[in-house]
């Protein structure tokens, strides 16, 4: 969780971008927002970031070199007033990209910039192959469409897919994949994603959706990203969803963290029709967020 606390007293417009420094001097967007600061100093915004401690800790080669976590913090204010220079940078930076920096004038590392900017990256070129359908060598049906793809990225990108694609495995002998339970939508997303590492026009139903894809084909980061979107948007109206959501696929994490709003606002869920319906289909599901309920009211006493 990255805070960001103005010290202006002045409204304030800010726009921040966390990016992980990995080993090999790639940037990874963790988190962004926009926000508007008002004239208090309590007005501050905190950033959830897209990778937890787990995946950052399971990944401690790529993200912890020498044990340590590098965070580009990329922001920019505005109080309505235009200034021409920088207050102040601190960062310190991975060996490898100081190497990559080093001895370089202002005028270089402009040059250096404009022409890297230039430049396709790997995942660029990846959803160019998407897109263009080049040399593609296996199929996802749905239950009306085929989607072709590429055995390697999905094989690359997801443990599922690969134990489907390397073993003996109607898939990797028919060279067609059925995800008869997935729409349309859902599968043109869930590539787009494994090409491009990116998601696009993200709404509840289709994080839902896209969730549910990330857990059955084991894609931890496309997991991260939909739970990350649908608890940015978690409210009484819809935290009943989302808890039985968790409980479907077993996302302790998940679970409580909407445990723990449901009980801080108890009153609206609590009284809501979507709280009656659940009484209903999951009973073990309300007895076990009562009896939180009533460890904390006794741990309370």
């Amino acid at each position: 969780m990255i805070e960001i606390a103005p010290s202006s007293t002045d409204e304030t417009l800010t726009k921040c971008k966390i990016s992980i420094l990995d080993g090999s001097g790639k940037l990874i967007e963790c988190s962004s927002v926009d926000n508007r600061f008002k004239c208090i100093r309590e007005d501050i915004k905190k950033l959830p970031l897209f990778l937890t401690r787990t995946v950052i800790v399971n990944r401690k080669g790529e993200y912890l070199p020498d044990d340590k976590l590098s965070l580009l913090c990329d922001c920019t204010f505005s109080t309505g007033i235009e200034f021409d220079t920088i207050e102040n940078s601190l960062h310190q930076l991975p060996l490898v990209a100081v190497n990559l920096i080093s001895n370089n004038d202002q005028n270089k590392d402009t040059y250096a910039a404009e022409k890297l900017s230039a430049c396709p990256s790997a995942l660029d070129d990846f959803k160019t192959i998407y897109n263009d359908l080049f040399l593609s060598d296996i199929e996802l049906k749905t239950k009306t469409k085929s989607f072709p793809a590429h055995k390697i990225v999905l094989c690359a990108r997801s443990s599922v897919f690969k134990a489907m694609l390397t073993s003996d495995m109607k898939e990797k002998i028919m060279d067609c994949i059925q995800v008869d339970d997935m729409e349309n939508d859902t599968v043109q997303q869930l590539l787009l994603f494994l090409y491009s590492d990116n998601l696009e026009n993200l709404q509840w139903e289709s994080a839902i959706k896209l969730y549910y894809a990330g857990d059955k084909y084991n894609i931890e980061k496309l997991k991260v990203l939909c739970s990350s979107f649908l608890l940015a948007s978690l409210s009484s109206s819809n935290a009943i969803e989302l808890l039985l959501l968790a409980d479907k696929h077993n996302d302790s994490d998940l679970r409580k963290f909407i445990e723990n709003f449901i009980l801080e606002h108890e009153e609206e869920v609590f009284g809501s029709d979507e709280w009656e319906k659940l009484v209903e289909i999951n009973p073990q599901l309300v007895s076990r967020t009562m009896h939180l309920k009533y460890k904390r009211n006794k741990k309370g006493k």
